[in-house]
Order: structure tokens, then sequence, then C-alpha cells
């Protein structure tokens, strides 16, 4: 695949400060942020000896995120190239961030897990359905990047260090790849409040959808060619409601403005 220079940018700059860029397809339309990456080198969870292991290179491999897509560019690495990631052979220190666990099927994932969620919001926006989430292979790397609000990896956000997330804030404000992303769902819930939004993206608040504590909020630049979308973290209790609501607003937005595919 061809790399931006943006991106190539970005990555020369992560690269030399140590700072984690994300997953999935860099040339994509659709940027998603979330809270923080789930770590647990601690071992919180009181698991066996290989849990620990695979957490703790987990960990490494957030750490090595900007070496790695270095390695991408240099090698001009396609997704149709990367072999295929095997459960409880390889670890993750063998995973590509242009589509980690590359093969890995919904039917491991747990249906409150993260992953899930973004597969069900990918097949609504490109299928507008998630009957067939269940059928076949994780796939939503194709059309999405994935990056964190939060630079610092926690099994849980009680337990996650916040310190950092006012200067991960203003890297997205300075950050032409960042920026350039014309669709934004910020699924990261308190880490980022309204105006922020506003200020970091040079968007508007536009309206609030949603009841209770199924809410998002749109927003919009002053030519209507960027969207940013600001709800809770999309894991747990996230209704299938909600990521109907907000695919429909973000297909509604792309069939006006820009073409996805």
């Amino acid at each position: 695949m061809k790399y931006q220079k943006i991106f190539e940018n970005c990555v020369k700059e992560c690269k030399e400060n140590g700072t984690y860029i994300g997953t999935g397809n860099p040339n994509s339309k659709i940027l998603i942020v979330g809270k923080e990456t789930a770590t647990d080198s601690e071992n919180k969870a009181n698991r066996d000896e290989l849990y620990v292991l695979f957490q703790k290179e987990s960990l490494q491999d957030f750490q090595e995120n900007a070496i790695k897509w270095q390695l991408n560019i240099n090698n001009k690495i396609e997704i149709d190239t990367i072999p295929n990631w095997i459960g409880g052979k390889d670890s993750p220190l063998t995973i590509n961030p242009l589509f980690p666990f590359k093969s890995l099927h919904p039917k491991e994932l747990k249906e409150g897990q993260t992953w899930s969620k973004y597969q069900k919001l990918h097949d609504l926006i490109f299928l507008n359905d998630f009957s067939s989430v269940k059928e076949k292979e994780i796939d939503f790397h194709n059309n999405f990047f994935l990056t964190e609000m939060n630079n610092s990896p926690a099994k849980f956000t009680k337990d996650a260090n916040k310190s950092g997330i006012p200067n991960r804030k203003q890297f997205f404000k300075e950050s032409e790849f960042f920026q350039n992303f014309p669709i934004i769902v910020l699924a990261c819930s308190n880490y980022i409040s309204g105006k922020e939004i506003e200020e970091i993206f040079n968007v508007n608040f536009d309206k609030q959808f949603g009841n209770g504590k199924q809410l998002f909020w749109t927003h919009f630049n002053n030519e209507k060619t960027k969207l940013v979308i600001h709800t809770r973290q999309l894991s747990t209790n996230v209704s299938d409601d909600l990521l109907k609501e907000i695919a429909k607003e973000i297909r509604i937005f792309t069939n006006r403005e820009i073409n996805i595919k």
C-alpha cells in the first residue's frame, strides 16, 4: 500500500519520541479513539504464567508500535502480505499494527469486548447490518484506524496513569495525520470534554443523541467536511441501538460528503 507522507512524518516523530500511534489502516477515513490499551502485565486478573507472558509481550508490542510502523513503511508492507495470527501459538510480538491478530474470529471474543463492538460498528457502517458478525473473521482494521486518548496502557481504567492525557490531546491537535481524518469517533467518555473537542478538532457541537447511558454527541467543522462523534467507551454494556445510531449518522455524513470506500 502507499503510505501517505503525513503518516510517514507522524511515524518518524513518534519513533523519536516513543509515542504510540495506533493500529489499522492509516489510509482509512475513520479514526476511532479509545481510552487506553488494555494490558495486564501486573496480572491483576490473577491468571497463569502464559497469561502473564502474553500481557508483558503485549506491553512491549505497544511500546514498539512506531518502530513496527517504520518497518512497514520501509518494506512497503501490504495487508494481504501479513500472515495470519494463530491463537495459542504466536505471541503478540509477531503481530503487525497494520492488521493486529489477523484471522481472529468473533467467536473468540466476548460480547462485551471492545473489538466485538468495533466490528459491529464497522459492519453497520459498511454493510448497514451486523447479522454476519459471527460468521466472518474480524476485519474492521481494513477500514478503521484505532488509537487511544491515554498513552499509558492499563488493565482497568481506574488504575490507569492519566497524567499524560493533556499532552496526548496536544499531540492530536498538532498532528497533521490525526487532523486529516474526516470522521473521528471519540469513544473515550469523560477523558475529553465538549469544549476540548471543539478546540482540538476545530469543530462545533451539533446535536445530542440517545438516552440514559447510551448517549453520543455530534460535532462538525464550518465546511461540514469533518464529523466528530463523542461517546462512551465501546465495550461492556454498549447497546446495539447506540451502535446503530452512530453508524446511521456516519452513513448520512458519508453519503452527503465523501466516499468512505
